[in-house]
């Protein structure tokens, strides 16, 4: 490695990434929060709110959705750093393959953590089958939410630079995967920190009235893209973290 990490500096580049392209990174957050607004009243319309067809059919289309958009988001603003030109129509195009890549992984992740769950929740109800799970602040029911908890934000801090992988490096799904998880190695502790950076910045957010969210969500999303810049930096030679330490790596 050839420099250290440093959280003030990761934010100040994330600053001036933003000011310099604060309408584009607010229109981002103002299309994104338009159409989840527009499609969660339409299904709501026509299934009902407790309708569990209508839930489902809501979260397929919100979670690509959301693929399609990230994707999108994350191209627009590695082209801003590597050229610092204005975006152009074709610019806010997701790639299809990327955005597929990134839904792949969205599925995996969210069948472990689902796997993960049924076995804390089935060894932890086990010998407990009298707490009442209709409560949910049930004092009882505490340890297994950190229980659950805890292998969550695990897994979000090593694989949260799948994406940038998979738009900045056009990696697949299974290869952004072992990407994340090599280049997050040993800079745990790190990025929880940015996270809990970003955590607050989004509680400010909320604090005003909501608005705030426009700037601190997509402002999250560029504190990642610049922190996984920054550690790839932090190599002598990108192939040491594309290649090789993903061979020694994964599955540490």
């Amino acid at each position: 490695m050839d420099k250290s990490l440093s959280v003030n500096e990761i934010l100040a580049d994330a600053w001036d990434l933003a000011k310099k392209n604060i309408w584009v990174l607010l229109g981002f957050t103002a299309v994104q929060f338009a159409f989840i607004l527009i499609i969660t009243t339409l299904l709501t319309s026509l299934f009902g709110g407790a309708s569990g067809a209508g839930v489902l059919i809501q979260n397929i289309i919100l979670s690509l959705f959301d693929a399609f958009f990230t994707v999108a988001f994350y191209q627009v603003f590695f082209k801003l750093i590597d050229e610092d030109i204005d975006p152009e129509f074709p610019d806010f195009i997701p790639n299809m393959v990327n955005a597929v890549n990134f839904l792949i992984v969205k599925l995996i992740i969210g069948l472990v953590l689902v796997f993960i769950i049924a076995i804390i929740s089935s060894v932890y109800f086990y010998n407990k089958q009298d707490i009442d799970t209709s409560n949910p602040f049930s004092w009882e029911l505490l340890p297994v939410f950190v229980l659950i908890a805890i292998p969550f934000m695990f897994l979000t801090i090593r694989l949260c630079f799948v994406v940038c992988f998979i738009v900045d490096q056009e990696s697949g799904a299974s290869e952004s995967i072992s990407q994340s998880w090599a280049i997050t190695k040993g800079h745990f502790w790190f990025i929880a920190l940015l996270f809990l950076v970003m955590l607050g910045l989004n509680i400010l957010g909320a604090m005003a009235l909501f608005v705030g969210l426009l700037f601190t969500v997509p402002f999250s999303s560029l504190i990642l893209i610049i922190a996984y810049r920054h550690l790839v930096n932090t190599y002598t030679e990108e192939e040491e973290i594309l290649l090789d330490d993903i061979e020694d790596n994964y599955g540490n």
